[in-house]
C-alpha cells in the first residue's frame, strides 16, 4: 500500500512538473514574441532617433538665394537680355528697308512697314530724302522688346549727304514688332511713358553706351574734318541765324551803324540802350526727346558758347520754354538752352 501511495505521488508530481514547463514555455514565447514587435534593442532605438522620421529622412533640397513662392518651388532666372549684333535676319531686312525708304523719301514703301505714318511725317520724311544720297554700313544692335518677339533696336550708319564728301554717323533707335500675319512692322506712332521707361533702362547697359558715345565721337570728328559738313549739319538744325550782317563796301559803315556827328558845342548825349522785352516763359518740368541733333547753348542765342552737342531720340528734361522759339533744358547734367522746335 505504500509503495503504490508512492507512485500515486510521483505520478501526481510529474503531471504537475509537466504543466508547469508548458506553462514556463508559453510564458517564454509570449515574451519573445512581444520583443519581436517592440522597436527593437536600446542599440537599434538610438539608430531611429538618429535617422528621424520619414518625412526629415527625405532629401533636402540644396539651398539656393532666390527666394521661394507661395508652393515652395524656387523662380525661374530671368533671361539676360544681351545686346546682340545683326543676329535676327527678318528685324535686319527689316530695318534695310526703312532705311532705303527714308532715303528715297519712298512713304508710300514705308507706309507697309510701320504702323502709323501721318501726312506731316510723310511731308517731313520726304523733305529730309532731298538732301540724303543714302545710308552706308548700317548695323543692327538688338535687345529683347516689351513683348514676346519684339525688338529694341539701337541703328548705326553712316549717312551720305548729297553733294558732301564725308559721311555723317548716326544711330536712332527703333521699336520692332512681332511677328504677324503681315509680318513685322516698326512703330512709327507716338511712343508712351511706359515704352520710353523702359528704352531708358536699356540705354543704361554699357555696351549701349559705348555705342552711343562712339557715334557722338566719330559723329564730331567727322565735322571737324569736313568744314563743309558742319556749315550743312548746323544750317539743317537751325543753329546758323537766317540774316547774318553783311560786309560793306570799302570805306562805307552800314547804315544802322552811322551815327550823326554832334555839331559844335553840342554834347553827344549817350543812346539809352533799347529794352528787350522778355519773352513769355511756360514751365514745363518734363522729361523728353529731342527730334534731330541740336546744340546745347549757355544762353538763348545761336552765337552762345556751346555746352554739349544732343542727339536725335537722346533723352533731355524741358525745365520750361520761351516765347521767343527757345526752351530751357537739363541735358548730360548741364543746364543750357535748344530750340524748341527740336524738342518732341
Amino acid at each position: 500500500m505504500e509503495k503504490k501511495e508512492g507512485n500515486s505521488i510521483f505520478t501526481n508530481y510529474k503531471f504537475y512538473m509537466g504543466i508547469i514547463i508548458i506553462l514556463l514555455l508559453v510564458i517564454i514565447y509570449l515574451l519573445i514574441d512581444g520583443r519581436k514587435n517592440d522597436v527593437g534593442t536600446p542599440a537599434m532605438q538610438g539608430q531611429v532617433e538618429q535617422q528621424g522620421t520619414p518625412e526629415e529622412m527625405q532629401t533636402e533640397a540644396p539651398e539656393t538665394n532666390a527666394p521661394a513662392d507661395a508652393e515652395g518651388t524656387q523662380p525661374e532666372a530671368e533671361p539676360e537680355n544681351n545686346l546682340e549684333e545683326n543676329t535676327h535676319a527678318s528685324v535686319d531686312r527689316l530695318v534695310e528697308e526703312y532705311c532705303e525708304y527714308i532715303a528715297s523719301g519712298d512713304v508710300e514703301g514705308l507706309e507697309q512697314i510701320v504702323d502709323v505714318l501721318t501726312d506731316e511725317e510723310k511731308e517731313k520724311i520726304q523733305n529730309r530724302a532731298s538732301f540724303i544720297e543714302n545710308f552706308n554700313n548700317v548695323t543692327c544692335y538688338t535687345k529683347n522688346g516689351p513683348v514676346d518677339d519684339s525688338y529694341i533696336v539701337f541703328v548705326c550708319y553712316d549717312m551720305k549727304l548729297i553733294n558732301i564728301e564725308t559721311s555723317a554717323p548716326d544711330i536712332i533707335c527703333l521699336y520692332v514688332g512681332p511677328k504677324s500675319g503681315e509680318g513685322r512692322r516698326i512703330h512709327y506712332g507716338d511712343i508712351d511713358e511706359s515704352m520710353r521707361e523702359y528704352v531708358a533702362e536699356l540705354e543704361k547697359d554699357p555696351e549701349v553706351q559705348a555705342l552711343y558715345d562712339d557715334v557722338r565721337a566719330r559723329y564730331q570728328q567727322a565735322q571737324e574734318q569736313d568744314e563743309t559738313l558742319a556749315a550743312f549739319i548746323q544750317r539743317i538744325n537751325g543753329q546758323v541765324a537766317e540774316n547774318e550782317p553783311q560786309e560793306s563796301e570799302e570805306g562805307e559803315q552800314p547804315a544802322e551803324e552811322q551815327q550823326e556827328t554832334p555839331e559844335e558845342g553840342e554834347e553827344a548825349q549817350p543812346e539809352e540802350p533799347a529794352q528787350a522785352e522778355d519773352p513769355e516763359v511756360t514751365p514745363q518740368n518734363r522729361q523728353t526727346h529731342v527730334t534731330d541733333t541740336v546744340n546745347v547753348r549757355a544762353e538763348r542765342s545761336t552765337e552762345s558758347a556751346r555746352l554739349a552737342l544732343a542727339y536725335a531720340g537722346d533723352t533731355i528734361t524741358q525745365i520750361e520754354s520761351y516765347g521767343d522759339g527757345w526752351s530751357k533744358v537739363e541735358y548730360n547734367g548741364q543746364t543750357g538752352y535748344v530750340m524748341t522746335e527740336y524738342i518732341e
